[in-house]
């Protein structure tokens, strides 16, 4: 972090203030400003700028969710980061669709508390570089990211923003007995829109894999596929009986917050369990996955990508995974991007996977980039896989 970032911590406790701000003391580059009630947080908030709000649903007179609500919906102060703490469930759906980022539950883990404040930083970080970049050069966009690179600080910029969503890739995956996982997310510019995650849920009982397709490409992209990521987490680590209905949540608070209908995203949600060695699929505008056992979605089952339109349903696919069972997971990059004559991998990529089940999900992972670079002119497009093989 290049600057002090201020951080507003709302509770009305003032022994909770102080173990917030012991919590938070030996990170670096921040200011921590304290309020006991909701009003003097808004005063604060008009005469300082606040990088990042802690805010105690439990606070008196204006209470933590009309704070929220108020905050939100002002134009100027909506993008300010907002960690919800909460003890109830049901405030913190609430909360997350009125438009909070993140929440804690209590008691309060330190650890859990300083990771997702230093995310949220840099993602605000993030976010005002963008809202900059948008406000001087949006006659423009089509330029812009050809133009910035012609200056050697908005290039370190770049890097930046790229090492950021690079972070958020999983570079490792949840150890298991039953699976063998391993992806791959390449962008085609400094930074990107495809978005890969593979995660268990709180009660280790489910392994949730995702992998999606923001529209667009460049910063907006890779600004939304790093919020999707937050929203999908918050939802999917519950675990939940109706794997369907997470989806619905996450699309619907999607949605509510991409009103304009400027971005979307195709996405291809898996979940396996454990206990009884199956696995769901949830399909919203996205590839069914190569492979046995088919998950195939039907126009019934088959939903809108999200953010389209709030309210929408979803079905789920599933079936048994067993040893010797494979998928492979992904996003239009590999099948569209072309060659010197023009031609695009397209279904090469089934022919291919089809000789590859004797290897590891590494190793095919490792064979299908080495041909797909070996046939295109240029990677144009963002490209993302994963293979899940049952052991």
């Amino acid at each position: 972090m290049n600057k002090f970032n201020n951080i507003l911590i709302v509770n009305s406790e003032p022994i909770n203030l102080t173990f917030l701000e012991l919590s938070l003391e030996e990170l670096e580059n921040i200011n921590i400003i304290s309020a006991l009630d909701g009003y003097k947080a808004l005063e604060y908030i008009k005469e300082i700028r606040i990088d990042l709000i802690i805010l105690d649903l439990s606070i008196p007179e204006l209470g933590g969710l009309d704070f929220l609500t108020l905050l939100k919906r002002d134009k100027p102060l909506k993008y300010i980061p907002v960690i919800v703490v909460t003890a109830e469930i049901e405030e913190r759906y609430k909360a997350l669709e009125i438009g909070a980022e993140e929440f804690l539950s209590k008691p309060i883990d330190v650890i859990e508390l300083r990771f997702k404040v230093i995310n949220l930083l840099r993602l605000k970080n993030f976010n005002d570089l963008l809202k900059y970049f948008n406000e001087r050069l949006e006659e423009e966009i089509t330029k812009k990211e050809q133009k910035l690179k012609e200056f050697a600080h908005i290039e370190q910029e770049l890097l930046l923003a790229r090492e950021i969503q690079q972070r958020l890739i999983p570079k490792s995956y949840p150890e298991s007995n039953q699976l063998d996982i391993y992806g791959s997310c390449v962008s085609a510019y400094e930074v990107g829109g495809d978005y890969l995650d593979v995660f268990q849920t709180d009660s280790r009982e489910y392994t949730v894999f995702i992998i999606a397709d923001v529209s667009g490409h460049g910063f907006a992209s890779a600004l939304i596929s790093m919020q999707f990521r937050s929203l999908a987490r918050i939802e999917l680590m519950k675990g939940s009986d109706n794997f369907g209905a997470e989806v619905e949540r996450i699309n619907t608070v999607f949605s509510n917050d991409n009103q304009d209908g400027t971005m979307f995203i195709t996405a291809l949600f898996l979940r396996f369990h454990h206990k009884t060695s199956t696995i769901e699929s949830v399909n919203a505008g996205h590839y069914d996955p190569l492979g046995e056992p088919k998950l195939i979605h039907t126009e019934e089952t088959k939903g809108l990508p999200i953010g389209v339109m709030p309210n929408s349903s979803y079905g789920v696919v599933w079936s048994s995974f067993n040893s010797g069972d494979a998928l492979l997971l992904y996003t239009d990059g590999i099948i569209e991007c072309e060659n010197s004559y023009g031609e695009m991998y397209s279904n090469r990529i089934v022919k291919l996977y089809n000789y590859l089940q004797p290897f590891s999900a590494k190793k095919q992972i490792e064979l299908i980039l080495e041909a797909f670079h070996e046939f295109i002119d240029k990677q144009s497009d963002d490209v993302t896989i994963l293979v899940i093989k049952a052991i």
